[in-house]
């Protein structure tokens, strides 16, 4: 009688333990908003994980059998946190954690828009520079179109023979 006592409190455990990390991904779907798409992929994937461990623990908590009343217990225990700590929980936490996340935001902001403004400040500085050695470049080319077009080859002049 111990024994099964005993199981179905950590069958309660487990379904509080299964909902508070339910809480954890719906903090970060209120932090970070998703589509919809990937919030049934994510719910999906946890509910799976969530099945795959619970059966486990099950399983290897009960020498291989599986009861009704655990699974009653797993439930007790979602629907207990449910009732008592999840809102207080997820809200608390959203509010803590968009205080650092706004400061991040605005650093953010300012970094990129300190990064644009060098951006462009290099950029010009830059552009000023290959200007200048193309100008220069297409003054040499000038000098050698104009001695090619007297009739010598490139880099040399030409004669006259009279």
């Amino acid at each position: 009688m111990d024994h099964e006592l005993f199981f179905f409190f950590q069958a309660v455990f487990w379904g509080v333990i299964l909902l508070f990390f339910y809480d954890l991904l719906r903090i970060g779907r209120r932090l970070f908003p998703r589509r919809a798409f990937f919030v049934s992929l994510e719910d999906l994937l946890y509910w799976s994980f969530a099945g795959v461990f619970l059966f486990g623990k099950m399983y290897q908590a009960n020498e291989g059998r599986l009861r009704a009343y655990a699974v009653i217990a797993v439930l007790l225990g979602m629907v207990i946190y449910a009732g008592t700590l999840s809102s207080k929980i997820v809200s608390v936490s959203v509010k803590i954690l968009r205080v650092p996340l706004k400061f991040l935001v605005s650093l953010e902001k300012r970094l990129l828009f300190a990064a644009r403004h060098c951006k462009i400040f290099i950029s010009k500085k830059v552009t000023k520079k290959i200007t200048s050695r193309l100008r220069a470049a297409g003054r040499r080319l000038k000098g050698r179109v104009h001695t090619r077009q007297r009739g010598g080859a490139v880099g040399e002049k030409s004669e006259d023979k009279t």
